[in-house]
């Protein structure tokens, strides 16, 4: 196959060059300065040739151009014309081919059947120049022979900011910097594809730059470094600050190229000017006529403006012939022509008449040129099935018709389509080429026809890839869908309707199909079988209850079709335009690939946000429903709906993202789901039952990933109840209601207290700090208990919880008492006020309670020790005392106040002081190495609420005795009376009675 379809028209022989040429559109464009119009006269290869060998000027020179872009067919019209010119003794024809790049190959075309002694010498200089330098080396010295070019330019030799760039301290500098230079020698460079040419032919299609562009500068900043000279590091930070002057140093350089390489090559000085000079002048006496051929006009660099000033320099001087006269043919790119010396733009538009031939071609709306893509395709189809021995074999220059014998011939010209020529299209038709053509043409230029592109990118690989895959029953494959797309605009998408009717009916075939019936049936409005012969050849079976779609044009005639406009489904009447508008977004970006606009992204995000919320029933496991407003604050998002939580392929400011809680990817059931779901935001009829179906489905599917962002968002999962159950479990021991070790039932019923009810009778005898944190848990603990309700219960609608979920409660429940602390604990925001006074300096707050339940303890025994007896009978005897003692006068001022504190003692539970001992008992005096829960379990409970009382009775009363037993001695001594006497010994016989006790007791501790 690749013997006869040739993307270079040099390569091919002249018989499969003819059996392959399809005349090409040629349009003669008028010059305008160094550019030209796009639109003109269409002619034909037979017009440019006859023009341009029987065009007569005043100069008998003539310089017509052929331009147009890579691969249009520029080297394909030179080639034609060459073979169509007839050999005569009155021409010398020069063929400059475009794989013949080498100077050495160039000079000795132009130079051929000359002999000459100064002729013969250029010709030797260039053979040592070319033999004496590798590519590696060429391109470092046409660097220096730049840099030595821009060094010498003279600031009044150049105008305007590019004064700042030439003479020595200029780009000179960065030329002969070692580091610049290597940048500037890296593969893909300009300079380094330029040596290899120069020194030998290309023996690749892939074309080098014609002339450096910005990114040959060695302008990266790493290119900065401590060793760079301070002026060159000067221009190089000039250079890199401003951007104008950078196209400018680019400009320089390609001016001087020719320069510095006709320095290198021995050709300066005018000595190539001079030989083509003497070649003209001797054929100027045989009497011929040059004829110059050249393919590619920018691959002779170096040479260029010497051989433009020698092939336009006029024949006759002061009347009389010494040049012989000269045509030249030259194909540049279009680009290439706007950069041409003014001098050779203006000889040419006055040789040319001011036209050039233009090949830049395009297929218009209209499908105008489609039938010329057909015959251009057609003809290379057919010599490929002929063959190159065949096509050399044949005479006259006639080319057979393979499809003529072909047995499938009749069913395969009805599918595929045949060319006015008779050539059959097989595997394509008309539609597959337009289509072809259109995804492999510039995106800005999307109609663009370039011939070379078409057999390089499109016909040889397709073809490559089709002769296994048919046979396969895999065509088209998947490299033709990856490689081969729609272009949005220029060709219709299929619908994407009838690619969801594919993915149902034909899942097997279901992208192969689609892509057929696209290209190749030119996407029809409704799902339709191709034609047998396509639908046989590619493996596709016939679909049951549906028509044909006739695609084929029959043979030899133009395809008629309307311009290629994306199809709309036809609008329904009680659609609004805007509604319209929303469906198409959303069926361009199903069919065509676009980005889904973010008005029909949060639309679409909306409703499956708000279906998922509403299937939730909050009651697996149950908890108090959340509302909508609730839910938008809490993770859940129903009004702004973010890619985060429903994420679409391809919508706007869309990245797929990985932590969304639903992804929707692209595909044609989901489009049409989409259009739905924009119908129900649009509260519009249209929507389809299986889309409704979807929808519940998926909120059903999402339900419990909604349910946990929100759950994550409110911090309501478990570990952050177990939290918030721990923190209530302490405050209900701050306020002596819970202790650890508790039955979970009391701990249960602790925990979802409010404690609006809760008194702690005993706060005479808790430290400031304990009661202070107390009061401050209290200020937010019913918050604090609503959350964990809300959580683990379930109320009326968003109403008050009244059953609480105990199945779930309890192992959360258990788990939070296993500690009663919260220091290494992460708190959730709804728990952080109630727990920060049982966070921070929780341990010295239990330590500091136990000293001061310890330290009055002490007290107590000091003047009540436990064999004391009833505390009730101390008090009474104590009264008695008291009662002689003020019948003798010498109770003294403490005595009422002893009265009031011994009635505030009518109620004291002097047991509790056992309770208390024996509890204190069990944790070490220092508490060393106690944990936090046997301390909690000492100082939480509630405690008799006349402890201190009954400290405060005793301290008055022991000072009040020993105040009356003074008295008592001093009246005794002085016999004032029998009753003093009498009471001195029983106030007497009573305190020794206590001491004794006292001391009984601490003997036995």
């Amino acid at each position: 196959m690749t013997s006869t379809i040739q993307t270079e028209a040099v390569v091919a022989s002249p018989s499969v060059f003819f059996a392959t040429h399809t005349p090409l559109a040629i349009q003669r464009s008028r010059i305008d300065g160094r550019s030209f119009n796009n639109a003109g006269e269409t002619v034909t290869e037979e017009d440019v040739r006859d023009d341009f060998l029987n065009r007569q000027t005043s100069t008998k020179t003539l310089l017509m151009p052929v331009v147009g872009e890579s691969g249009s067919g520029k080297s394909h019209l030179i080639r034609w014309v060459r073979e169509r010119i007839h050999a005569s003794d009155d021409r010398k024809i020069i063929y400059l081919e475009k794989s013949k790049t080498s100077l050495r190959h160039v000079i000795e075309s132009l130079l051929d059947g000359i002999e000459d002694e100064e002729i013969a010498q250029i010709r030797k200089d260039i053979r040592q120049v070319t033999g004496s330098f590798d590519a590696t080396s060429l391109a470092r010295r046409l660097i220096m022979q730049l840099s030595v070019a821009l060094a010498d330019l003279g600031k009044e030799s150049v105008s305007g900011k590019k004064r700042q760039l030439v003479g020595p301290r200029g780009v000179s500098l960065l030329l002969q910097d070692p580091l610049l230079q290597e940048q500037m020698l890296e593969s893909g460079k300009f300079i380094p594809q330029f040596a290899q040419h120069f020194l030998s032919d290309r023996e690749s299609e892939v074309e080098r730059p014609p002339r450096f562009s910005l990114e040959d500068l060695p302008l990266s900043p790493e290119a900065i470094t401590g060793d760079m000279a301070a002026p060159t590091r000067q221009i190089f930070g000039i250079l890199m600050s401003r951007p104008e002057l950078q196209g400018l140093t680019v400009e320089l350089l390609n001016e001087h190229l020719d320069k510095a390489v006709r320095e290198i090559s021995t050709l300066g000085g005018g000595r190539l000017l001079g030989a083509m000079q003497k070649v003209r002048e001797i054929y100027a006496r045989q009497g011929k006529e040059i004829i110059l051929l050249v393919e590619d006009f920018a691959l002779i660099q170096g040479v260029q403006g010497e051989l433009l000033d020698a092939i336009t320099e006029t024949s006759e001087r002061e009347g009389r012939r010494v040049l012989a006269p000269m045509r030249t043919l030259m194909a540049l790119t279009s680009g290439y022509f706007h950069d041409l010396p003014e001098t050779a733009a203006t000889r040419i538009s006055a040789s040319t008449g001011g036209f050039v031939y233009n090949l830049d071609i395009v297929l218009e709306e209209g499908k105008t040129g489609t039938e010329e893509l057909a015959s251009f395709v057609a003809r290379y189809l057919n010599a490929a099935r002929v063959g190159r021995t065949a096509l050399e074999g044949t005479s006259n220059g006639s080319v057979p018709n393979k499809c003529e014998d072909c047995p499938v011939r009749s069913i395969c010209h009805d599918s595929f389509g045949v060319s006015a020529q008779g050539y059959g299209l097989y595997p394509f038709n008309r539609s597959a080429l337009t289509r072809v053509v259109h995804s492999l043409a510039p995106k800005e230029n999307p109609f663009s026809f370039t011939p070379r592109n078409i057999l390089s990118n499109g016909v040889i690989p397709i073809l490559n890839d089709a002769y296994s895959a048919i046979e396969k029953g895999a065509f088209p494959s998947a490299f033709f869908q990856d490689n081969y797309k729609g272009v949005k605009g220029i060709t219709r998408s299929l619908p994407n309707s009838v690619s969801e009717e594919i993915d149902a009916r034909d899942p097997l075939n279901a992208k192969r199909r689609r892509t057929a019936l696209e290209f190749w049936a030119d996407s029809p409005t409704q799902l339709s079988n191709l034609e047998q012969g396509i639908r046989e050849a590619f493996s596709l079976p016939a679909l049951d209850s549906l028509t044909e779609k006739p695609i084929s044009t029959p043979k030899g005639e133009a395809a008629a079709s309307e311009p290629d406009t994306p199809i709309t489904p036809p609008p329904r009447a009680d659609e609004s335009p805007v509604l319209r508008r929303k469906i198409q977004v959303v069926e361009d970006w199903a069919a065509d690939g676009s980005r889904l606009t973010s008005e029909e992204a949060n639309n679409i995000r909306t409703v499956i946000s708000r279906s998922v919320l509403y299937r939730e029933d909050w009651l697996t496991p149950p908890v108090k429903p959340v509302g909508l407003t609730e839910a938008d604050k809490s993770g859940w998002n129903l009004k702004n709906v973010k890619s985060s939580q429903v994420s679409i392929e391809d919508a706007s400011a869309e990245a797929m993202n990985a932590g969304a809680a639903i992804v929707l990817k692209r595909n044609p059931a989901t489009g049409e789901f989409f259009k739905s779901l924009i119908r129900i935001y649009a509260d519009a009829d249209g929507i389809r039952a299986q889309d409704i179906l979807r929808l519940a489905s998926m909120a059903e599917h999402y339900r419990p990933a909604m349910r946990g962002r929100v759950v994550r968002s409110l911090e309501r999962a478990d570990e952050d109840l177990i939290v918030g159950l721990r923190v209530s479990l302490l405050g209900a021991a701050l306020a002596g209601q819970v202790v650890p070790g508790m039955p979970i039932e009391a701990l249960y019923a602790a925990a979802f207290d409010k404690g609006q009810e809760w008194q702690r009778p005993d706060s005479s005898c808790r430290t400031e700090l304990w009661m202070t944190r107390l009061d401050n848990h209290m200020q937010h603990r019913a918050g604090l208990v609503d959350t964990l309700l809300n959580s683990l219960g379930l109320g009326q609608g968003v109403g008050t919880v009244h059953v609480i979920d105990a199945t779930r409660a309890m192992p959360l429940l258990q788990k939070a008492a296993e500690k009663w602390d919260l220091s290494a604990l992460e708190l959730p925001k709804w728990a952080k006020s109630a727990a920060a006074p049982l966070r921070a300096g929780w341990e010295p707050l239990l330590r500091g309670q136990f000293h001061e339940l310890k330290t009055l303890l002490d007290e107590i025994r000091e003047r009540f020790p436990r064999a004391s007896g009833p505390g009730d009978r101390l008090v009474q005897q104590v009264s008695i005392a008291m009662q002689m003692a003020k019948a003798e006068g010498i109770t003294g001022p403490q005595g009422p106040e002893l009265e009031t504190r011994a009635a505030a003692m009518a109620d004291a539970d002097w047991g509790s002081l056992s309770a208390l001992e024996r509890d204190l008992s069990r944790v070490a005096t220092d508490l060393y190495g106690e944990q936090v829960e046997s301390i909690l379990a000492v100082v939480a409970p509630i405690r008799s609420p006349h402890l201190r009382a009954m400290y405060d009775y005793l301290k008055v009363a022991d000072s009040l005795l020993d105040t009356a037993l003074a008295a008592a001695r001093l009246q005794t001594e002085n016999a004032v009376s029998d009753a003093a006497e009498q009471l001195a010994g029983l106030l007497e016989e009573w305190k020794q009675a206590a001491d004794g006790a006292r001391t009984d007791a601490e003997a036995g501790e």
